[in-house]
């Protein structure tokens, strides 16, 4: 097989498991579902889907819609197989690139306050997250309770929760931690 094993490919994979799509639908599934956590960009989906087909992992077919032609995507068997085979295979570790935490890490050469002030930010991004994740939930569960994937997906979300609140947690303590030692420079939420 000429295809390099990525997620990207294993992802693309994954949606297809659930049935037919587009590549559009797959992106727009993907910001439904696996978002907050995998995303791939319409750049990142459509090469891979064309080598897909060429190495057998998916079919495609033309459809036409309102005059319009859409490419739609099948899984193959063999598809299912490296689907099967990739998810038996223990994960990456994967280098976490985190901006914020790189900021604070220098933070001393920081102008008083603009520490403060991001850490602030990214507890209001996380409780956006929380709030995302808690409403994808909801969704999943009412119109997809019965599908047999749904233990898994809510198993995912949950993690992403876990993390969100973690985060808000070490903004709690840190902005604490900032705020003794006088490096907060106007009143937060706090």
């Amino acid at each position: 097989m000429s295809l390099e094993k990525t997620s990207t490919v294993e992802s693309l994979l994954g949606l297809l498991s659930l049935g037919p799509m587009s590549g559009y639908e797959m992106r727009q599934m993907m910001e439904r579902s696996t978002a907050n956590f995998w995303s791939e960009s319409y750049g990142q989906i459509y090469p891979a889907l064309k080598r897909m087909v060429k190495d057998g992992l998916a079919t495609v077919e033309e459809q036409q819609n309102d005059g319009r032609t859409k490419k739609v995507y099948r899984l193959t068997g063999e598809g299912a197989r490296r689907l099967r085979a990739w998810l038996g295979v223990e994960s990456k570790p994967q280098v976490h690139r985190n901006e914020l935490l790189l900021k604070v890490f220098f933070g001393d050469q920081a102008l008083r306050g603009a520490i403060a002030a991001q850490v602030v930010a990214e507890r209001e991004r996380c409780e956006d997250d929380l709030e995302r994740f808690e409403a994808t939930i909801l969704r999943m569960e009412m119109e997809h309770a019965r599908h047999p994937a749904m233990p898994y997906w809510r198993m995912a979300a949950r993690c992403g929760m876990a993390h969100a609140k973690a985060t808000i947690a070490w903004c709690d303590e840190t902005f604490a931690e900032l705020e003794k030692r006088g490096l907060v420079s106007k009143p937060t939420f706090y």
